[in-house]
């Protein structure tokens, strides 16, 4: 037991020592000029993605439509609607919410600034790293493209419900649901 104390004693010395030793004082010293270097690399990134009193905005680097930010109430309330329709069973209903799931989405995505002349389109421009779920994105538009253009399409309700959901990952990414 008394060798024990002993160990315990010297290694509280030695880590004394360690702590005020020159190595430790150097190692110290980089750190903190590492830690200003970080913070600067910080503040720069930020002034050169020109600060805005939005920070979401600003760390999304996108124009973001005042319905994602102030009046989610709205598209909460349509895609209620949407919902309802999917829990439906006619097939009709789950084709009418997958329609007005898409206008809503590419309503949204027009006004963040992606140029197109139609959903598909600014799909087509939009790189990964821009939005997350794109490719979900683009199965559901070809989802609805088949309901527009395919007038005996079948669509089931599993399929009905993973393209609403597909939609449902980009509004929540978003924060809007």
């Amino acid at each position: 037991m008394e060798n024990l104390i002993n160990i315990l004693n010297n290694s509280g010395v030695d880590i004394v020592a360690f702590y005020n030793s020159t190595f430790f004082s150097i190692v110290k010293f980089i750190l903190g000029i590492y830690t200003v270097v970080v913070f600067a690399d910080i503040i720069l990134m930020l002034i050169q993605r020109e600060l805005s009193g939005d920070f979401r905005e600003t760390a999304l680097g996108m124009n973001i439509p005042p319905e994602l930010i102030n009046r989610k109430g709205k598209l909460r309330k349509k895609w209620k609607g949407i919902r309802e329709k999917i829990k439906s069973e006619k097939e009709d209903d789950w084709k009418i919410a997958i329609i007005s799931a898409d206008e809503i989405v590419d309503d949204l995505i027009e006004r963040m600034g992606f140029a197109g002349e139609n959903m598909g389109e600014r799909l087509a421009k939009i790189n990964t790293g821009e939005i997350e779920n794109i490719e979900e994105l683009k199965k559901a538009h070809e989802i609805r493209n088949q309901i527009i253009l395919e007038e005996d399409f079948k669509l089931a309700k599993e399929q009905a419900e993973e393209t609403i959901g597909y939609f449902e990952n980009f509004l929540k990414y978003f924060d809007v649901l």
